[in-house]
């Protein structure tokens, strides 16, 4: 029997239009918020309680749905793990009649349910009393700090079960690397246990705390740049396993060309293992647009079409700009591999990297990220030559300045600040555009022994 045309769920809705939310001050507008998020969790205790009954009596899958949880997804548009969500709660809460009369109460909310749900599901002749102690205190915390507590009630109650269900997570424990349409590198996974996850966590947050009054990132941002500056970090200390007898590296595959525009772009010297190669450049140019590595030639194609020179390409076939070639042929134990008809031409030299004595000099030194207001540890930073290594920068602490990899990667390659001044001083760092320079004096005040370098 189905419900009148005018049901309460329309009465309601009618009710809440009414309001107007200009007229009430901020403590009646929360109030009213209030009172509409404790109706929202009843509201999603009755969804679970008619769940249950459609669950347990097969009524979707009579109706053609392979289950209530597909019902969900289809016709009521749940996200998948939303409606798996309310199929679960609604069997769980079939066995816990105290929480259930909590939730249509407006005592607790659906969320907080929820976690009973899930906690007391795994503690068996515990559950009861579990779920009581939860009950109790869920009025008092929100539903981030109501899920530790109940975590700690489900080890307490059980602790071998709480190390069985640790291990169950670390089997989850999985990393998928991909790319979106739009060639957007993505990462996937699952830290599986909580050693995992807060290891990982406290990588990323520590590698990159953030930048001061200037600093434009989200917190998310600055969490992946933490998590690739302490993976860069790891792969600079040497500390990493070798592969096939040589530390870990990346390959860069890459035409004359290509990196003969992006130092026009850049304002930038061409590096003098290319400058050798120009000719073969002009003749190449001359006799008409090159294929990147591993592709047809461009006319073959689309005539006419793609006539501009070829992007890079690193080992794993991941496309990248010539600007990012030449970042990261600035960085540590990067060999470029130059490309002519398909085939490799020949390998540059790898980027000459500080030994440990001058490294420990210029952590003492520059205390940080040489960038203005940055802050960010020596420890974290890559040492960059202020004059191209390649045209005869010396790696030394006159031609050496310590930066984080977001000032390092971002600014100064990708977005193409310059540098200039002197490292055991003042350096000048100014925008692509010209309209704004910054200064970084050396920090410290006493600075007028540099220290030795073993």
């Amino acid at each position: 029997m189905c419900l009148p045309e005018q049901s309460a769920r329309d009465a309601a809705l009618a009710e809440l239009a009414r309001l107007d939310p200009a007229a009430l001050d901020a403590a009646c507008l929360m109030d009213q918020i209030g009172d509409l998020a404790r109706f929202i969790s009843q509201a999603q205790g009755q969804l679970s309680r008619l769940t249950a009954t459609l669950d347990a009596t097969g009524g979707a899958a009579e109706a053609g749905h392979k289950s209530a949880s597909a019902f969900l997804r289809t016709r009521c548009g749940l996200a998948p793990g939303r409606a798996a969500g309310v199929v679960a709660t609604a069997r769980g809460l079939q066995d816990l009649e105290a929480t259930e009369k909590a939730l249509q109460a407006g005592a607790i909310s659906f969320d907080q349910a929820q976690v009973i749900v899930r906690v007391a599901g795994d503690l068996g002749e515990a559950a009861a009393l579990a779920e009581q102690v939860l009950l109790d205190h869920a009025p008092g915390l929100d539903t981030a700090r109501f899920r530790q507590f109940a975590d700690e009630v489900a080890y307490r109650a059980d602790p071998a079960a709480a190390e069985e269900r640790e291990l169950r997570r670390w089997e989850k424990r999985h990393l998928s690397f991909g790319l979106t349409l739009d060639s957007t590198g993505v990462l996937s996974g699952t830290c599986g246990d909580a050693v995992s996850y807060e290891i990982v966590r406290t990588a990323a947050e520590a590698f990159s705390p953030p930048g001061g009054q200037g600093d434009p990132r989200t917190s998310a941002q600055r969490r992946m740049d933490g998590l690739v500056a302490a993976c860069k970090a790891a792969l600079d200390g040497g500390s990493a396993p070798e592969r096939h007898g040589a530390a870990p590296h990346i390959s860069v595959l890459v035409k004359d060309e290509t990196l003969a525009q992006a130092a026009q772009i850049a304002g930038a010297r061409v590096p003098a293992w290319l400058a050798a190669a120009g000719a073969a450049a002009a003749q190449a140019q001359a006799a008409g647009p090159a294929s990147a590595p591993g592709l047809p030639a461009p006319g073959s194609l689309v005539p006419g079409l793609l006539t501009g020179v070829p992007p890079g390409q690193t080992g794993h076939g991941t496309m990248l700009t010539a600007r990012q070639v030449l970042a990261l042929c600035c960085g540590a134990r990067v060999g470029a591999i130059r490309w002519a008809d398909g085939l490799p031409l020949s390998v540059g030299r790898t980027a000459r990297t500080e030994p440990p004595g001058l490294r420990r000099a210029l952590e003492a030194r520059d205390r940080g990220c040489r960038w203005p207001f940055c802050g960010a540890l020596a420890a974290w930073a890559t040492a960059h030559h202020i004059t191209p290594w390649s045209q005869g920068g010396a790696t030394s602490l006159d031609d050496l300045a310590l930066f984080c990899h977001l000032h390092h990667h971002y600014f100064i390659h990708l977005l193409g600040w310059t540098i200039t001044g002197n490292p055991n001083g003042t350096l000048h760092f100014t925008h692509p555009g010209g309209w704004l320079t910054l200064d970084s004096p050396l920090p410290g005040t006493d600075r007028t022994q540099l220290p030795d370098v073993a």
